[in-house]
């Protein structure tokens, strides 16, 4: 209703004073803007220089007092050495004097000042770096610096004090020496070079900042600049911010201090009583980084005005438009449901179509597994077929290595037998020279039998031998001839024997030939098998890949019909939201008609 009347009103106002009144409008709020953002950029750079200095201090005090700390743990266990304090109770004990000499040696050079001292209440004799120096006296008043430590509870003291001639802080720690009983024995410590420190925290110390340390008298104890040490210049000379509050600074503490400038953060220092400041100055850099996000709402504001009066000229323009671009908006409100519709049919095929897709794709899915399934049945028959083949052709080695020895058995055999035969031959020739022998003492028993009967009675006995030689020799004779049958049919048979195991070698050579040709058949398909269930495997990997493509094509395929279903459903409601408008639209051109009708009569 507000914006109506604003409307309304803009349409009486003549086109001259919009512009005056926008002009002052746009001059007060760039005013008001840049101080805002000044304002706002102050603030801004207040909040961020207190973080980033609340952090930078903290680091640096926690640099500053892991260094400090190491050296102070460092002269008190050396205060606590067992070899010292038994120096410490009986100092004229020179073998212990010695070993606890070169233990204070040892922690001296430990230490970054590379000093030690030390002085035993038996004999008051005061050591520097193991080197004697003075026998203390306690009844000097110089010497109160010790006599007031005899009767203190705590486990060191110090002091901090700047040499001039070696330029730099030394923190002084004086360690008590105690026996087991707690008694005091005496002092020993170190000077702790604390300038280092203080360098250190320098070299880490980030562009456009300022930092200064200072102590519980506000002396300065940290200056890039050596005469401020050396002077112990006041604090609040070196930073003439500070002048007029001493009572401020003496108690600080963790704080912060704006001036218009400059931040100053504080971060005590509470073991030795110093108290480290640092700084950021507000620059022009400072002021646009704080300025951007004011600035930006400041536009926004200025845009939004500038849009406003920009719509008020045009309202002007539009109103004898109005009628024009209502029936555009109607027809391009029917346009848009007429769209709609088509759109919210096409999203409907759309979607069927996608689901036939994501069923084809579950029946590829499914076939893709049944496939590598089948792919491993044969993967798996032909790993075992391989092995099988393998199995066979170590049969075949064994029998083909059998074979071989068969065949060197029967060709030893074939030997054997040939030198039987040769032996054989030679017997022959022996019944032949037996035969031959028989056959002389045939005759000459035949005639010695010739010569018995000439002799008459006296040549009888002589007879009877001579006829029982030829008989011996007739029947040497006769078994001669059997020997040679027997010889020929050894002979016959022996060379039937070798002809039938030269016929058997050659029969066992073409079965270890077999053989062979056989096992490299089997060679060859144990090979092909192996190569079989190789490919296979790869086959069932590949199809296992694809399968699992495949179910992810499946499960994008299901969110995008899930998608196209949600958009159709969307379509839909568009559809019906158009519809709406467009009958909305009807119904306020209808009565805009009849509002400009009641209008043209009223006047």
């Amino acid at each position: 209703m507000k914006f109506l009347k604003i409307k309304n009103e803009a349409r009486k106002l003549p086109f001259p004073v919009m512009v005056i009144i926008f002009a002052l409008i746009l001059a007060g709020l760039i005013a008001a803007s840049f101080a805002f953002i000044g304002k706002r950029a102050r603030v801004n750079f207040e909040k961020s220089s207190h973080k980033e200095l609340s952090q930078l201090c903290k680091n640096m005090k926690l640099k500053f007092e892991l260094g400090l700390n190491e050296q102070l743990v460092l002269a008190q266990q050396m205060a606590k050495s067992p070899l010292i304090v038994k120096y410490f109770e009986d100092p004229s004990d020179s073998s212990v004097r010695e070993d606890a000499f070169e233990e204070v040696l040892a922690y001296q050079n430990s230490f970054l000042s590379k000093l030690s001292f030390m002085i035993n209440d038996a004999d008051l004799k005061y050591y520097s770096d193991n080197k004697y120096l003075y026998t203390l006296d306690k009844d000097d008043p110089t010497s109160v610096w010790y006599t007031s430590l005899i009767d203190t509870d705590k486990s060191y003291v110090f002091n901090v004090d700047y040499d001039i001639g070696l330029k730099q802080t030394f923190m002084w720690v004086n360690c008590i020496v105690r026996n087991y009983n707690g008694d005091f024995l005496g002092l020993i410590g170190t000077g702790i070079p604390i300038s280092e420190f203080v360098n250190s925290l320098y070299s880490d110390l980030p562009e456009n900042y300022s930092m200064y340390i200072f102590n519980n008298a506000l002396e300065t104890t940290g200056s890039p600049e050596l005469s401020h040490l050396e002077n112990k210049t006041p604090i609040t000379e070196v930073i003439p911010a500070f002048a007029n509050r001493e009572y401020e600074l003496e108690a600080i503490g963790e704080s912060f201090i704006d001036t218009d400038n400059t931040v100053f953060g504080f971060e005590p220092f509470e073991e030795i009583g110093w108290t480290l400041v640092m700084s950021k100055d507000y620059t022009v850099a400072s002021f646009l980084a704080g300025a951007i996000g004011p600035a930006s709402i400041c536009l926004v504001v200025i845009v939004f005005v500038v849009l406003v009066f920009f719509s008020c000229l045009r309202i002007q323009l539009l109103h004898s438009n109005e009628k024009k671009v209502g029936i555009s908006i109607l027809e391009e409100i029917q346009n848009l449901a007429v769209s709609s519709k088509e759109t919210a049919a096409t999203a409907q095929d759309q979607s069927a179509a996608v689901k036939e897709i994501v069923a084809t794709m579950e029946d590829n899915t499914a076939l893709s597994e049944d496939i590598s399934q089948k792919i491993k049945d044969v993967s798996g028959a032909a790993t075992k077929t391989s092995g099988d083949v393998s199995d066979g052709v170590a049969y075949l080695e064994e029998n083909v290595k059998q074979l071989q020895e068969i065949a060197a058995t029967n060709m030893n055999t074939i030997s054997g037998i040939r030198s039987l035969g040769d032996k054989i031959e030679n017997i022959w020739d022996i019944v032949t020279l037996i035969n031959s022998v028989a056959d002389q003492a045939k005759i000459i028993a035949f005639n010695a039998e010739l010569e018995a009967s000439s002799a008459g009675e006296a040549g009888r006995n002589f007879h009877i031998v001579a006829t029982e030689i030829r008989r011996l020799a007739d029947g040497i004779i006769d078994g001669t001839k059997e020997i040679k049958e027997r010889i020929t049919e050894i002979q016959q048979s022996s060379d039937s024997l070798i002809l039938a195991s030269q016929s058997g070698t050659e029969k066992i050579q073409e079965g270890v030939d077999n053989a062979k040709n056989l096992e490299e058949r089997f060679t060859s398909i144990k090979n092909a098998s192996e190569s079989t269930a190789d490919s296979a495997g790869k086959i069932t990997t590949i199809i296992q890949q694809q399968a699992a493509a495949s179910e992810q094509i499946l499960i994008t395929l299901k969110q995008i019909a899930s998608g196209v279903e949600n958009f159709s459903s969307a379509t839909e409601h568009i559809s019906q939201s158009s519809q709406n408008l467009k009958n909305i639209a009807e119904e306020l051109s209808d009565k805009k008609g009849e509002k400009r009708a009641a209008v043209q009569e009223n006047a």
